[in-house]
């Protein structure tokens, strides 16, 4: 008897109607990013595009798009495209420092952040189940809100002693041809590998881009899976 109820249960439309059906591995969704800092807490906001398919993750604001390529052997590429000049510089995957991890490029937040997080509350079903977590490391507290099926970042808060970082979604599509296109578009941009730039200093762009600091080795995102503020390539560090 117990068997024919979770059978009836499994196939009544209200456990149908709690499945997420949207296809969350092609993806644009736009963020606001606010920043306070020091004790008259100075406040800056940014915003930013983030887009995904299965091997490939980018980040975009006015000025530059970066873009994270997952290899076969699961190391990972990254690109800057620079979309007004319509040229872009290739790296390899050993001229990137320190540790990467997809899932964070992917996602915002990676997939073994939020494991290590506490699970506060949630709420929703299907497509609109929210999960919140925290989690407290030394002096910064990390706060997500996170729709679990969308595999989507809905807010990341971040507190320090000097200040703090919010990331807040503005609006999200997952329009898998508009996806791809985009991705189709970047990939038609002018590409320099980074390792050949030395031999084309004369090249306007390439010489524009040295002086301000855009082509660099460390090209590791806007935000990492911490919630630190990274340069993104708008200074040389």
């Amino acid at each position: 008897m117990k068997l024919a109820i979770l059978t009836l249960a499994l196939l009544s439309p209200l456990a149908s109607a709690a499945q997420c059906t949207i296809d969350n591995q092609y993806m644009q969704a736009s963020y606001q990013v606010t920043q306070k800092q020091g004790a008259a807490q100075v406040t800056d906001t940014q915003q930013f595009t983030l887009w995904r398919t299965p091997s490939q993750a980018a980040q975009q604001d006015q000025q530059l798009v970066e873009l994270w390529q997952q290899l076969s052997n699961k190391q990972l590429r990254p690109i800057r495209y620079f979309p007004q000049a319509e040229r872009g510089i290739e790296y390899q995957p050993s001229e990137v420092k320190g540790q990467q991890n997809f899932s964070s490029k992917q996602q915002l937040v990676s997939d073994e952040l939020l494991a290590q997080m506490t699970l506060q509350s949630e709420h929703g079903e299907g497509c609109d189940k929210i999960q919140k977590y925290t989690l407290k490391q030394a002096d910064t507290t990390i706060e997500v809100s996170w729709a679990v099926n969308k595999k989507l970042l809905e807010s990341m808060h971040i507190t320090k002693p000097v200040g703090s970082q919010t990331i807040t979604l503005q609006s999200v599509s997952f329009d898998k041809q508009k996806v791809q296109q985009q991705f189709t578009n970047w990939d038609n941009f002018q590409t320099t590998d980074y390792a050949d730039i030395g031999d084309n200093e004369s090249d306007p762009f390439l010489a524009k881009m040295i002086n301000l600091g855009f082509i660099e080795h460390s090209a590791t995102g806007f935000y990492d899976a911490n919630g630190k503020t990274l340069s993104g390539g708008h200074s040389h560090h």
